[in-house]
């Protein structure tokens, strides 16, 4: 029998740990960094049967935040480019394993702008796969398949927080309860009508 939900990700406990929350079959993207591990990845999941929910989470390792100024032309291409060709790369993979009428969602890692000093590469990075989940809203939608994004700051934000503090308390907030009961809620049917959207995950930071 297939999976009810699929959840495809980077291989470590915070992206297992909102698959497993989610009740969801776990498909890991490759660890290595190279273009041909990726290109052999998604070949053998052509034969994967489509699910009624997909989740796509790529959260790499903590960065260091830096000034933008600072960064080399490695480390961004490292934080930045890498990281979004490998977002565009599995979500290509995981728009065709969306079944008809389904649901789509990306979890990525995004500070709030308050909190996002030293933390450019994410911020881009964000940006990216919010838009690329705005194409696939387009292209996806024509078979009824809802495609959104939630942004969450839980794993990136540490430093002590930036007046004026958050509507709601907790800031950041955590994967399990944040990030989870978002992921719920655009997953379910009281989500049907929504698509193309990003939900930030962040007791109200952004709005």
């Amino acid at each position: 029998m297939a999976a009810e939900t699929l959840f495809i990700g980077t291989d470590n406990a915070d992206a297992r740990g909102i698959a497993d929350a989610l009740g969801a079959r776990f498909i890991a993207v490759p660890a290595a960094e190279n273009d041909q591990a990726w290109v052999q990845w998604r070949e053998g999941l052509k034969s994967e049967a489509p699910a009624p929910k997909v989740v796509v989470s790529l959260l790499p390792d903590l960065p260091q935040q830096a000034p933008l100024a600072g960064l080399s032309a490695a480390e961004w291409l490292a934080r930045g480019e890498t990281p979004l060709l490998r977002w565009m790369e599995a979500l290509a993979t995981a728009a065709p394993l969306c079944a008809d009428n389904g649901a789509l969602v990306a979890v990525v890692d995004c500070a709030p702008p308050l909190d996002a000093a030293g933390l450019a590469p994410e911020a881009g990075v964000a940006e990216g796969v919010e838009a690329l989940m705005r194409s696939l809203s387009l292209s996806e939608g024509k078979r009824g398949v809802r495609a959104n994004a939630v942004v969450t700051p839980a794993r990136i934000v540490t430093k002590p927080i930036v007046a004026p503090a958050p509507p709601l308390n907790g800031f950041p907030g955590s994967l399990r309860e944040d990030v989870v009961r978002t992921v719920r809620l655009l997953l379910s049917d009281d989500a049907k009508y929504l698509s193309g959207h990003t939900l930030p995950a962040d007791r109200g930071r952004s709005w």
